[in-house]
């Protein structure tokens, strides 16, 4: 499992492989580049914050 984000929209995810496109906005391109790339470790910390956030707010 991978985490990736999207450029255009700045939409952080987990998936098997890299998707030709967004599944949130569905941009494929930004700049001239691929919309959704790899992403960082500090991109994936604050995905994995906010999940943490939302579980706690559940209980």
């Amino acid at each position: 499992m991978n985490y990736y984000f999207c450029d255009f929209c700045g939409y952080c995810f987990s998936a098997e492989e890299l998707p030709d496109r967004c599944p949130d906005c569905g941009a494929q391109i930004y700049k001239k580049n691929p919309a959704v790339r790899l992403a960082s470790k500090t991109e994936i910390a604050e995905l994995l914050r906010i999940r943490k956030e939302d579980k706690e707010d559940t209980k």
